[in-house]
């Protein structure tokens, strides 16, 4: 039988908007077997993961997600984190490293937004945050504000590059993030493949020392799921997947989890289990 696994998900500690016991709750539900959680630059919901996945008999582990910055396709790269010892040294003073640029993003942004004549602040994107900033905490806002009715349309408006909000990243390049996570003991795994530009491109990462793909990704089609499960096939990396799942009112309310059969399984498993 095959299993149900989410290695790609979302709480309050950065873009999603369930806490870390209300994802352990929705995964049970679910019938997820294995739940990860992957915030993006930030490990903080971790102690409430794993005590709700106690008393719920869920098994869980602990990943991150790591945005990057960089010319072209790089910008739109992301890399997963299983594995990694978070108290590696220097880890963890990385990561607030990456969190701190994240907020001088988001001022900068709500800057451009005021420039348009949006009465918008710094404090409605910050009070809306209970861990990692990122736009989609300033699409919140505007949506409160009554800007817009939902992070799609703030998005599609005002934050995606050429519009008039954006304002470029500011995270590591794919190879410190690659690196950052292999430091620390980890599997560096791309996240989103179809974001992250061309097969030569894909080929650099895999130079910098990718170790996996998320192959069974919710947004892929059948073809895709083929092209990047060969692609990673090729090059002896680990096959991963996940919803991408953030929460209620965000447009990725998918159902938590992706199926694998045994052999996939163990193969994740055998990669993750140590964190």
């Amino acid at each position: 039988m095959p299993k149900r696994v989410e290695l790609h998900c979302h709480s309050i500690f950065s873009d999603g908007t369930l806490t870390p016991a209300e994802l352990v709750a929705r995964a049970v539900k679910n019938g997820v077997e294995l739940l990860t959680l992957t915030d993006h630059d930030s490990v903080s919901g971790g102690p409430e993961l794993f005590a709700a996945a106690k008393a719920e008999g869920l098994a869980v582990r602990l990943g991150i997600e790591i945005n990057c910055a960089g010319e072209g396709a790089a910008d739109r790269v992301h890399i997963l984190g299983y594995g990694f010892d978070p108290l590696s040294p220097g880890f963890a003073e990385r990561l607030a490293e990456f969190r701190e640029r994240r907020t001088v993003r988001s001022k900068r942004i709500v800057e451009n937004l005021r420039a348009l004549g949006i009465a918008i602040e710094f404090s409605d994107v910050q009070s809306g945050a209970r861990g990692t900033l990122g736009r989609p905490h300033v699409a919140d806002a505007l949506r409160r504000l009554g800007v817009v009715k939902s992070r799609k349309e703030a998005f599609e408006r005002f934050l995606i590059k050429g519009k008039p909000g954006y304002v470029e990243s500011m995270g590591p390049s794919p190879a410190e993030a690659i690196a950052l996570i292999r430091d620390a003991g980890g599997a560096a795994c791309l996240a989103h493949p179809q974001t992250a530009g061309k097969e030569n491109e894909l080929d650099e990462l895999f130079r910098s020392g990718l170790q996996g793909v998320e192959v069974n990704y919710s947004g892929h089609t059948p073809s895709q799921v083929r092209t990047y499960g060969d692609w990673a096939k090729g090059k002896g990396l680990l096959a991963v997947g996940g919803s991408d799942f953030h929460g209620p009112n965000t447009g990725r309310e998918e159902r938590l989890g992706i199926e694998y059969d045994d052999a996939g399984y163990a193969a994740v498993m055998e990669t993750i289990e140590r964190c």
